[in-house]
């Protein structure tokens, strides 16, 4: 199924959606191609009617070879059996079917109308700033192994999925379905997921309602957890509630492919926004040297706003990553030190955790094994790489 994709771009743009729901962006060349092919016009009619309107020379030979590479995309699309893979997730298990989201997307649409947004927007806002004092206080708490650590994590993870969930009501509101909403791991974090990818077929404003509308979820979650701590006093609430609040931000964050990125994604117009930051810098670079380049597809201010978010999330990434590797690195000196208290802690009597012991190993753990995972699978890439350049 061919639909017309609401872009930035200057041409049209087009998404093909495959039998098994995959979707592949299209230019309005392929889409010519496509559609005239279809409907029985010969390459020779093609050729002669593009060369007409290109100005330029274009043989039926060309017309044949662009409909066979287009043509083989899609073959691509409609051979795959499986689900469609959702970015950076390498293992997942499906928790909501579709059924059960249509269903509950239904009946939490209200959410979404305008006069319920705007005073639960303003009430967040609110709580979120608030809540932001206790996080650094609140930390230790949750970490705390005699505490509400797997409680307040339970009620995070209630919160994840309603975050799903939002995305789904979200593209319900507007006519599409989500395919399925389940758990899933990135590197080695678990993470909720929700396939969204029929979004593709709405607007613009559409999809930034559907960007934000999972934020918007968790933190109605994390109002309710803050709402229920004040009428009854339950701290589990509390933390919960201040672990919600503290996340949104990064999700908002543009630099990783998050909610943030889709957001600037479709506020732009820009498809693919990683793959177009070199696009605007080898253009610009081409045009300070002269040389002849061809136009790029959006009005100029959009290649100005990509061009400011590649040279965001390049030093970003570069303190981002420097960062990281002194943590790694002094993280992996005072490991053995934790473990070992961990296991005095088990042996020794009264054979309990010290207070404070979990939140020494649980995040060390988990940056350890994260970090070391990503640079395995960059090792491999890598290596994968080297070899099949000198088998060439």
């Amino acid at each position: 199924m061919l639909s017309r994709i609401d872009t930035s771009e200057r041409e049209p743009a087009y998404v093909l959606r495959g039998a098994n729901g995959g979707y592949i962006k299209l230019s309005a060349s392929a889409h010519f191609l496509l559609t005239q092919i279809d409907a029985g016009a010969t390459a020779d009619e093609l050729a002669e009617r593009l060369s007409r309107d290109l100005g330029r020379v274009v043989t039926a030979d060309e017309v044949r070879a662009a409909h066979a590479q287009v043509s083989r995309q899609v073959a691509a699309i409609e051979g795959r059996t499986q689900r469609p893979s959702t970015a950076g997730l390498w293992f997942r298990v499906r928790c909501l079917p579709r059924p059960a989201i249509d269903w509950l997307s239904r009946r939490l649409s209200f959410a979404l109308h305008p006069v319920v947004v705007l005073p639960l927007a303003v009430t967040m806002i609110f709580a979120a700033l608030r809540a932001a004092g206790d996080i650094s206080t609140r930390h230790r708490a949750m970490m705390d192994p005699g505490s509400l650590f797997f409680p307040v994590f339970a009620l995070f993870v209630l919160s994840m999925l309603m975050h799903e969930l939002g995305h789904a009501t979200a593209c319900a509101r507007y006519g599409v379905s989500a395919r399925d909403i389940g758990f899933g791991l990135y590197l080695i974090f678990p993470v909720a997921y929700s396939d969204v990818s029929a979004a593709w077929t709405l607007t613009r404003r559409q999809r930034v309602a559907v960007d934000l509308a999972g934020v918007y979820f968790q933190l109605l979650v994390g109002l309710a957890y803050l709402t229920a701590y004040r009428l009854g006093g339950w701290e589990v609430f509390h933390l919960a509630s201040v672990l919600v609040f503290a996340v949104a931000p990064f999700v908002l964050m543009p630099i990783f492919k998050l909610d943030g990125y889709w957001f600037l994604a479709d506020l732009l117009g820009v498809p693919n926004l990683y793959r177009q930051v070199p696009r605007v810098f080898h253009h610009i670079r081409d045009r300070v040297r002269r040389r002849s380049t061809a136009a790029l597809p959006w009005p100029s201010w959009v290649s100005i706003a990509v061009l400011v978010y590649g040279a965001f999330s390049v030093a970003f990434l570069a303190l981002f990553g420097v960062r990281l590797a002194m943590t790694f690195g002094s993280l992996a000196a005072s490991y053995p030190a934790r473990v070992a208290g961990l296991v005095r802690d088990l042996s020794l009597p009264p054979h309990r955790l010290a207070s404070g012991r979990l939140h020494t190993i649980i995040g060390p753990t988990y940056i350890l094994l994260g970090v070391g995972w990503a640079l395995a699978r960059i090792v491999r890439r890598s290596a994968r790489a080297l070899w099949s350049r000198g088998a060439r």
